[in-house]
């Protein structure tokens, strides 16, 4: 029997929404936007930190912060944030994210078909963040992240980063649940439900200021390092 036989949310109607593209392709293009959105909250973190600091540190051309791991670990936190509200919360409640709102996809629960509740859905975000998390820490360059600066020295566990790096890969490839499906009994599928036209033009506009921004801080960030990068050690 199909997974998706009996739901409410799938019909003739909905088979209308990008017919001719599968659940799978849907959901990395709904992850796609959703990184996007990350890009805005990450952006916006690294501006509120970069004017506390100006205001309140002596540093008036703000360099010091633009250089800072903190500058970084507020765009961080704020990223993961959006990702607990859009992933987790939003799509307990409402049945999906705005990524897959924006595709035609809902998120619901195995047995009932309908969206997981609160609970659930924070455990699911959560769940997103923490692979997120992790994974960004295997990055060979030592990124400020969250779980590393608020965990202690001895937990920080390099081979854990890499297995979040593959089940993020993981979450990507077209299989039909996964990982955080798999541990909260969730699965995937089409809906009728999208973002209206004007609200999806108002969001490329969010989108474009999310790259520009995080490329802005990670160039900040570069722009520090660039002299050491090829200063290496001698082996005399």
């Amino acid at each position: 029997m199909s997974e998706t036989a009996g739901d409410p949310t799938v019909g003739e109607d909905v088979d209308e929404v990008e017919p001719t593209r599968s659940v799978s392709d849907l959901r990395r293009s709904a992850a796609a936007q959703d990184v996007l959105l990350f890009c805005v909250a990450f952006s916006g973190g690294a501006v509120l930190y970069l004017v506390g600091h100006l205001l309140l540190a002596a540093d008036p051309l703000g360099w010091e912060a633009g250089l800072s791991d903190d500058l970084l670990l507020s765009g961080l936190v704020a990223g993961e944030l959006f990702v607990l509200w859009n992933n987790g919360l939003r799509q307990g409640v409402r049945g999906h994210s705005v990524g897959k709102h924006r595709s035609g996809l809902r998120v619901v629960a195995v047995g009932s078909g309908r969206p997981v509740g609160v609970v659930r859905g924070l455990a699911r975000g959560l769940v997103v963040v923490g692979l997120f998390d992790l994974a960004l820490a295997a990055v060979p360059v030592g990124l400020p992240t969250v779980l590393r600066r608020l965990t202690p020295e001895e937990w920080h566990v390099g081979g854990a980063a890499y297995v979040a790096v593959v089940l993020v890969v993981v979450s990507l490839l077209p299989f039909a649940r996964t990982v955080p499906d798999l541990l909260l009994r969730t699965r995937v599928v089409r809906s009728h439900d999208r973002t209206s036209p004007r609200r999806r033009r108002a969001l490329a506009v969010l989108d474009v200021v999310g790259v520009v921004g995080v490329l802005a801080v990670c160039l900040a960030y570069v722009a520090f390092f660039w002299p050491l990068i090829w200063q290496l050690p001698s082996l005399r």
